[in-house]
């Protein structure tokens, strides 16, 4: 009895997983379905299907952005005083009061 391998799967016969007719274009690199340039999304420089991309930008952290404005807004009111301060200083200066 003589043994045979199975089939190789050339990228010419492997087709979308969503689209029978299509010759497939990229793979998704969660769930393994061949997709069709129609199908393949890329995020993040990786290829993903439709399914599995909701997933992912469904569980997305969500930052709450009040510590960042804070921060902004602390920053700008120490700039706004320290430029007041230098300003005053240099019209003292120029005025000869030093």
């Amino acid at each position: 009895m003589r043994y045979t391998s199975p089939p190789v799967m050339t990228p010419a016969l492997q087709r979308c997983a969503v689209h029978e007719q299509r010759p497939a274009f990229a793979r998704c690199m969660s769930c393994s379905k061949m997709l069709c340039q129609e199908c393949a999304t890329q995020w993040d420089g990786i290829w993903h299907c439709a399914a599995c991309l909701s997933t992912k930008r469904g569980a997305a952290v969500k930052h709450r952005p009040v510590p960042a404005w804070i921060a902004v807004v602390t920053a700008s009111l120490i700039l706004l005083f320290a430029g007041a301060r230098v300003m005053v200083w240099t019209a003292a200066v120029i005025a000869g009061l030093f």
